[in-house]
């Protein structure tokens, strides 16, 4: 009789484990394809399964596969569970509504089943905005984009619409499963194709700009910062994986854009794309407002919650105001986007907790007017050409990302740092949380 007690109280421990265990993975794989890192991910996992009474549970976290395995004390038996993460797109709204739900359930678990029917309704709910206002936003990044590169009236309108398009033709490739690469090869044409337009109806308007605008909306969802972020906190699987899609993903801009460019020079239009654009403080206005254009555009697409907004506005604006400063006193497109990463995170670090965002959310999306996609398609399509040039462009482009990434990291950390968990973080993690609740004290507490 009490051999058969025993032998069920193993079974009922075995089977709340692995629900345990499965929630954990869910709540992860959640935040790990809305945005978050895998530092993140992981870190959310051990602290879920810790407060669920589970000790000595080990996470891992690669560009595809979360993993979770436990090992039970009482009878060494393993159990491990596995995710594959197939596709990821950026859906802030997501990420913060399972982020609040981690930080309750690490303070207060309750029953696991209940657990599930809260992520439950969190993944099946509506989303924030429609899909017309989220490709409404990524016109805005076109059109904003625009402006900043010192765009028109004709340059602006054709970048909104062909910014339009491009989303509403890559959104149906998508849905066909065809290849990212493929669907920014033919995102990349119709930059090209508008800008013929362009000149045919206002020879005065510079071309090129409009396929500038059309590359930095493409590129604004390419999440350089995640791949930075991955590889400075010791992810280097992760990273690596993360900045080869961003290459791939540029590789099929270039393939788009010269292969449209080429067609047209047989029909006697000849565009010639320029990337050499200075920004100074003469027009600092249209430049501020152009970058909160951006932000809000940037923002509808990827579902920041409203809460948010004011709060990622004023940092767009302070991150353009804080590189202009810096390249107008000559510290160069490094080290003056460092400095508006390093005021941004410092900013967003404080401002979350108001807000009751993640500090990720409102970096990304304020330091989306700084993101290099233009300074590294210009080095892609320079290589193309057989100019080495592009050699040093595309090293600009790596520094720039790894200055806007590395400075907002360095921000959130100095400030948890000081006054949130960073010192006991440090035995297991290289870097600063970026999409979890933490506890800005030193009193006990259970929140990460």
């Amino acid at each position: 009789m009490s051999d058969a007690t025993v032998s069920i109280g193993v079974f009922d421990n075995a089977g709340y484990t692995r629900a345990v265990l499965d929630l954990t993975m869910r709540l992860a794989e959640v935040i790990f394809a809305a945005g978050a890192g895998a530092e993140d991910a992981t870190a959310a996992m051990e602290a879920i399964t810790r407060a669920y009474g589970l000790k000595g549970t080990e996470a891992n976290v690669t560009h595809t596969i979360i993993a979770l395995t436990h090992e039970d004390p009482g009878t060494h038996e393993s159990i491990t569970r596995s995710r594959n993460v197939k596709y990821r797109s950026l859906n802030y709204g997501k990420l913060t509504a399972t982020s609040e739900l981690i930080a309750e359930l690490i303070e207060n678990p309750i029953d696991v089943a209940d657990a599930r029917k809260a992520l439950a309704t969190i993944v099946s709910a509506r989303p924030q905005v429609t899909a017309l206002w989220r490709r409404l936003g990524w016109s805005l990044v076109g059109a904003g984009a625009a402006v900043l590169i010192g765009g028109g009236l004709t340059v602006l309108v054709a970048a909104f619409i062909a910014t339009f398009f491009i989303d509403l033709i890559t959104t149906a490739l998508d849905r066909r499963q065809v290849p990212v690469f493929y669907q920014n090869v033919v995102g990349g044409a119709i930059g090209p194709m508008t800008a013929a337009v362009v000149a045919l109806v206002d020879p005065s308007a510079n071309p090129s700009l409009v396929v500038i605008a059309t590359i930095i909306m493409l590129l604004a969802g390419v999440t350089t910062f995640g791949a930075v972020h991955d590889t400075l906190s010791g992810f280097y699987l992760t990273g690596t994986a993360r900045m080869m899609e961003a290459l791939l993903i540029t590789g099929g801009l270039v393939t788009g854009v010269a292969g449209a460019s080429l067609l047209l020079a047989r029909f006697g239009l000849v565009l010639r794309v320029n990337g050499n654009v200075a920004l100074t403080f003469a027009d600092v206005a249209a430049l501020l407002a152009a970058s909160v254009v951006i932000v809000v555009g940037f923002a509808l697409a990827v579902q920041v919650p409203w809460r948010a907004y004011w709060v990622v506005c004023l940092l767009g604006a302070l991150a353009e105001l804080l590189y202009l400063a810096g390249t107008s006193a000559g510290f160069g497109l490094v080290w003056s986007s460092a400095a508006a990463a390093v005021g941004v995170g410092l900013a967003a670090a404080l401002t979350s907790r108001v807000v009751r965002t993640p500090p990720l959310v409102i970096v990304v999306t304020a330091l989306v007017p700084l993101v290099p996609g233009l300074t590294l398609f210009s080095g892609l399509l320079q290589l193309s050409d057989g100019n080495i040039d592009g050699v040093l462009s595309m090293l600009t482009a790596g520094a720039v990302a790894v200055a806007l990434a590395a400075g907002a990291i360095l921000a959130q950390y100095l400030v948890q740092f000081v006054w949130g968990p960073a010192r006991r973080l440090q035995r297991r993690f290289v870097g600063p949380l970026m999409a979890l609740p933490v506890r800005l004290s030193r009193s006990p507490g259970k929140r990460i």
